[in-house]
């Protein structure tokens, strides 16, 4: 698992696919949900190309938020703004650039009190092992980490919503494209594909989607029905 450490060397290949600017951009005002955050988070100590953007976008709403004339408010007028808002949901705090001594972005390390070792993986298919983490998902969504056997794969899908996969070690294929440690790969219902672990390694990805997959190809209602009932 030491291979999951942010490294520091120059043997490594900063990530390729990064998070979108609008996905920072909800990201650095607070409005992505628990697992999004969680997500860009952990890309972020990765990536130092969007750190930077990260960064930058953060001045440039400062300078927005300075420009703005201060408006007095009232301690009645801010505690009724307060109930409108409700309990705040917990989200990741920004990024640590290290990892802890297990290999994981300190974002997911907070998820996991007994690191990668404790984890009790789930047999969800043919090479295909899973953990749910312990935070709320949309209705027929997923937040886990999937631990895909070296040459092994998900059956060929698109999406219902919407989809973020990051890779924490080793890596995958879909299509043309290759997706290596840091990297991220976002997915929705224009999305067709069949990730396949490469050959290597296993691949442990942090995946999340806010509804079903839809599984196509001469198995496809199998799974279709395997997955309605296991998320």
């Amino acid at each position: 698992v030491t291979d999951l450490a942010v490294p520091t060397d120059s043997t490594f290949l900063a990530p390729a696919h990064h998070i979108p600017a609008e996905l920072l951009l909800d990201y650095a005002a607070g409005t992505l949900d628990e697992a999004w955050s969680l997500a860009v988070a952990c890309h972020l100590t990765f990536c130092p190309h969007c750190r930077r953007e990260l960064k930058a976008v953060e001045a440039a709403a400062g300078s927005l938020v300075e420009a703005i004339a201060p408006q007095r408010v009232s301690a009645a007028g801010f505690a009724a703004v307060a109930d409108r808002l409700g309990p705040q949901e917990r989200r990741p705090s920004r990024p640590a650039l290290s990892s802890d001594p297990d290999g994981l972005p300190q974002p997911l390390r907070r998820y996991l009190d007994g690191g990668l070792a404790g984890i009790r993986w789930r047999w969800s298919g043919a090479g295909l092992q899973s953990f749910a983490l312990p935070m709320a998902k949309k209705a027929g969504g997923m937040v886990s980490l999937l631990k895909v056997a070296p040459g092994a794969g998900l059956p060929t899908h698109t999406h219902a919503g919407d989809e973020i996969t990051l890779v924490l070690s080793g890596g995958y294929t879909a299509g043309d494209a290759a997706f290596r440690r840091g990297d991220v790969e976002i997915a929705d219902g224009a999305v067709e594909h069949r990730p396949l672990a490469m050959l290597d390694q296993p691949c442990i990805c942090l995946a999340i989607s806010d509804a079903p997959l839809r599984f196509s190809g001469v198995l496809g209602w199998f799974y279709n029905q395997w997955a309605r009932f296991s998320t």
